[in-house]
């Protein structure tokens, strides 16, 4: 018995062996998905951006913005001339927290009668980048405030009153920021599925030669493969937006016709890729395995579980030609922030180009095999 089942298992290896692709796929890349979530995971959250709008430019509030700048958890990356400016910028995601220093901090904060106001504007769409802002910059604000009344002799004084404005999230919910980003993962991955399946479904089947001598041309047949894995995905993605929006309590402050629009243009470039592993696959079995692992790639390098700017540079700049990590910036600055497309528009830009790449070299691949 022990030798009949040696047997089969040596038949199953070597036959495991033959499939040099697979073979790859199995030890080589989950290496890599290991190194990524390592990269992604492994720092703590630092750098996130900070505008500042100085009105009181005094020496003082020039200290109190060189101690935030040697924060580890914060960098003062812009000087805005107004609220407007400052507000534009936690809008777009260029910056998660606004600090306004008012005019006549410098006096108020050494003055026993008066209170010296600062106020910390804070993006809490992701819940957690948004309390590590809070705190490094109100811990930064307060210790100076302390130190320099101390300096001075002033322990009567008021010190510095922070005033906190909290945008897009203001409990700090977590399930605003991840519930989106599943959203459109799931889209993600259904689309990506049943594209997958289109030709190595024909191909396990043997009809896929009785579609080679129909008479369609080989542009319409990837059109007509496409066009199921884009109902579908545009389908889910409708399906369970009214799910988050109304049995889950998710906010909606934006335009739905715009991210439809956009998510379809998302789903058409998934739909590339899912054209192209559906012709390199030899079985639907095989198509899901590759299906499984560029998933776990691109959650890695698409901001899903951390944000990109916690990946090293070359990371960072791989994760630009990842849809959905547009999309992913899409879906949560439309459904949390009611961003518009003259904010989104790079983003939007970005998934044309890439869809516009990948249709091109998935029609090029699928009618090289067809040949």
């Amino acid at each position: 018995m022990f030798a009949r089942i040696g047997t089969i298992v040596w038949k199953e290896i070597l036959q495991l062996a033959r499939d040099r692709m697979l073979t790859a796929f199995l030890f080589l890349l989950p290496i890599l998905q290991l190194y990524l979530l390592s990269q992604a995971t492994g720092g703590s959250v630092s750098d996130l951006g900070v505008a500042v709008l100085d009105m009181d430019r005094s020496a003082v509030s020039r200290r109190m913005i060189n101690d935030l700048d040697t924060q580890e958890e914060l960098r003062v990356l812009y000087f805005v001339a107004d609220e407007d400016e400052l507000q534009d910028l936690l809008d777009r995601g260029q910056v998660d927290v606004g600090i306004i220093f008012p005019r006549g901090l410098a006096k108020a904060l050494v003055n026993p009668v008066r209170t010296a106001q600062v106020a910390i504007l804070v993006d809490a769409s992701n819940s957690v980048v948004g309390s590590s802002a809070l705190g490094a910059a109100s811990s930064a604000l307060t210790r100076y405030g302390r130190e320099l009344l101390a300096e001075r002799g002033l322990s009567s004084a008021s010190g510095i009153d922070l005033r906190v404005v909290t945008y897009y999230n203001p409990t700090y919910n977590l399930r605003y920021f991840s519930i989106p980003a599943q959203v459109g993962f799931i889209t993600y991955q259904i689309t990506l599925s049943v594209a997958s399946l289109g030709l190595a479904r024909e191909r396990e089947l043997g009809t896929l030669e009785q579609l080679i001598v129909t008479p369609l041309g080989r542009l319409e047949l990837v059109i007509g493969k496409a066009i199921p894995p884009l109902l579908v995905g545009a389908s889910n993605f409708v399906l369970m937006m009214v799910v988050a929006t109304h049995f889950l309590g998710i906010p909606f402050r934006g335009s739905f016709a715009l991210l439809l629009g956009l998510t379809l243009l998302f789903v058409a470039a998934e739909i590339g890729f899912g054209m192209l592993i559906s012709a390199a696959a030899r079985t639907q079995q095989q198509a899901i395995l590759f299906v499984f692992i560029l998933a776990l790639v691109d959650l890695s390098l698409s901001g899903y579980m951390v944000p990109v700017e916690n990946l090293p540079t070359v990371l960072q700049a791989v994760s630009q030609v990842v849809p959905m990590h547009h999309y992913l910036v899409i879906i949560r600055a439309v459904v949390l922030k009611g961003a518009t497309l003259s904010i989104l528009w790079p983003h939007a830009l970005a998934l044309v180009g890439l869809g516009a790449v990948i249709m091109a070299i998935s029609a090029s691949g699928v009618s090289r095999r067809l040949d």
